[in-house]
């Protein structure tokens, strides 16, 4: 058997020698990286030494011996210069005494926790208690000469004088305590000098360490190259023919058959390519037969690529089948033929009685508008009873179950805004009984009193409804806001059954609420409506309204308007002029609606006072 270079072993040759120099490199990278990690901690651990404690040791030892002197020019200046207490030196060797050397002793202490010699630590303490002997030296004198009185005593002057005086006690101590200071500081010197030079010696090696990584860094950039090599030889000859074939069996899955065949290598790809070009050439072969079997030639010749080939055998099977089929819906074709002619005839009849009957059906609707239109106000009614107002009034179909009703009575106007049970025909029929209830109130009863009124109509209705008889009891009713008012004293009565009464005053709302109860909904005697007393002033406006404006669908998100949007718009429409009213708020709804359908009866009732 030939040698065969095959995937696999290109894939295995290319990156088992890429994978022997990355260990290689890496293991020649680690051990310097290493050796140089070390070296650097060295360094760091000897710079920590003398940032944290050398220097700052040294520098505050040069600072106290500083201090210690000036303090002793300040005691001899308390004892030979005759001055008050408040004299800036007696001040400064106050402060010496109490706070600044003690402060340098105790940072000095804090570093002394890291001195590493004994040594230094035994000196600093010796330092620490002849410090202690010159302050007790100091205070002597402050005590011989507390005040500028006292240097007229001879007796104090001279003890004081003598503890300053050349080769005295002070000086001796003072001496002591800087040659004690100076030793320490030198031996600080000396270490810093020390540290230096190993930090010095440790960055060189450093530097020696990572400067024999030059070659490796050489080797990793011929690795790198070798890499983008192998990279290159495996996109050419195993990438590039992957993504053709790739590209061939997606717009296979798309129903496209290629033009051009793949290229066939001496590998597994190359094999898959001979495979992939056989399956084309037989796909074209099938698209070919299946074109001509649907331009129903069947004699047209085809050879299945093999016996095993599934899609061929079948394809000649279903070229028999089609021949058949087809011989059979000629014949059935002639049949049905004469069949859907008649039928034909029969919709035709069908389709004209259906068009005689919707006619009629809304010829009766059309007709039953103008009946309850009868029982609406006229616009110059409704003008002479509320000069002031407007209505907007949208019904949803073509007859509504809202209405509205205006009458006088005792010299007051009486106004109501009514929303049956449904709307269409049995919400047109509701408000003919309610129009009649309301009417027979005023003419029969002689009821001027809103909740009157309604305890009256809902009497009414649920005897029209027969709601006592059992068996026959219906569910309808009806909601109503009704209002009276007399112009005269601007005396306002409401009575509402679910609908409420809104007046509009300097921008805020006054709002009276109605009862939870329909029309309808409960036998008479059972409760009664409130009637309600508002006192309006000039500039009010009133609104009583069904709920179809609020629970229109609508907006970006097709939802309720509701009842807050509702009142915002009742606020902007009542800067306008209470005729172009009822144009604003019908805008502002239509706006909301958008292309949804209006789903309820729409009604409002505006008067500006």
């Amino acid at each position: 058997m030939s040698f065969r270079l095959t995937i696999g072993r290109k894939i295995g040759l290319g990156f088992g020698f890429l994978i022997l120099l990355i260990i290689v490199v890496f293991g020649a990278t680690y051990f310097a990286v290493n050796k140089g990690i070390n070296t650097f901690e060295a360094s760091d651990k000897t710079s920590k030494t003398l940032i944290e404690s050398i220097t700052p040791s040294k520098e505050k030892i040069a600072d106290i011996r500083i201090k210690i002197s000036e303090s002793m020019q300040f005691a001899k200046e308390w004892a030979n210069v005759q001055s008050r207490n408040d004299a800036p030196n007696k001040i400064r060797l106050k402060t010496y005494i109490n706070k600044s050397i003690p402060e340098f002793e105790g940072d000095i202490s804090k570093l002394a926790v890291n001195w590493e010699d004994e040594e230094n630590r035994v000196l600093f303490d010796s330092i620490k208690t002849l410090t202690r002997i010159l302050f007790d030296y100091y205070i002597e004198i402050m005590d011989y000469l507390p005040d500028l009185e006292s240097y007229n005593g001879n007796l104090n002057v001279f003890l004081a004088r003598d503890l300053v005086a050349q080769e005295g006690a002070i000086e001796k101590v003072t001496d002591g305590i800087d040659q004690q200071l100076e030793l320490l500081q030198d031996n600080f010197e000396t270490k810093e000098e020390e540290l230096l030079k190993i930090s010095r010696k440790a960055s060189i090696a450093s530097t020696e360490t990572f400067e024999g990584l030059r070659f490796y860094w050489i080797l990793g950039g011929l690795l790198i190259l070798l890499a983008i090599i192998i990279a290159v030889f495996t996109t050419r000859s195993i990438v590039g023919p992957v993504r053709y074939l790739r590209r061939v069996l997606l717009a296979l899955g798309k129903g496209i058959i290629p033009e051009h065949s793949a290229s066939v290598s001496n590998d597994e790809i190359g094999e898959m390519s001979l495979a992939m070009n056989q399956l084309v050439t037989g796909l074209k072969k099938t698209t070919e037969f299946a074109r001509e079997v649907g331009q129903s030639k069947f004699d047209s010749v085809y050879q299945p690529l093999s016996n095993e080939d599934e899609l061929g055998h079948a394809l000649l099977v279903m070229r028999d089948e089609l021949r058949e089929t087809e011989k059979n819906l000629e014949r059935k074709v002639e049949e049905r033929t004469e069949e859907v002619v008649k039928q034909r005839d029969e919709i035709e009849k069908q389709r004209g009685k259906l068009h005689e009957l919707y006619k009629d059906v809304t010829d009766s609707i059309v007709y039953a508008k103008r009946l309850q239109n009868t029982i609406l106000p006229s616009p110059e009614k409704v003008k002479r009873i509320c000069p002031n107002s407007m209505v907007l009034y949208k019904p949803k179909d073509i007859v509504s179950g809202d209405f509205y009703w205006f009458e006088e009575i005792n010299d007051k106007s009486l106004f109501a805004v009514v929303d049956c049970t449904g709307h269409g025909v049995p919400g047109a029929f509701m408000s003919i009984l309610g129009s009649n209830g309301l009417n027979s109130a005023l003419g029969e009863a002689k009821l001027d009193k809103p909740a009157e009124i309604l305890d009256f109509l809902n009497k009414s209705i649920h005897d029209s409804l027969h709601k006592n008889d059992e068996g026959n009891e219906v569910r309808d009713g009806m909601d109503v806001a009704i209002c009276s008012i007399d112009y005269k004293t601007l005396t306002l009565e409401y009575s509402g059954a679910n609908n409420p009464l809104y007046v509009i005053r300097d921008g805020e709302y006054l709002i009276t609420k109605p009862n939870k109860m329909a029309i309808g909904s409960f036998a008479p005697g059972q409760s009664s409506f409130t009637n309600h007393k508002v006192q309006l002033k000039k500039g009010d406006t009133v609104y009583i309204f069904s709920d179809g404006y609020p629970d229109q669908f609508g907006g970006p998100r097709g939802r309720k308007l509701m009842y807050n949007n509702f009142r915002d718009y009742l606020l902007q429409a009542k800067n306008e002029k209470i005729d172009d009213q009822a144009e604003f708020l019908n805008q502002k709804l239509v706006a909301w609606q958008g292309k949804m359908d209006q789903i309820d009866d729409i009604l409002l009732i505006g008067l500006k006072i």
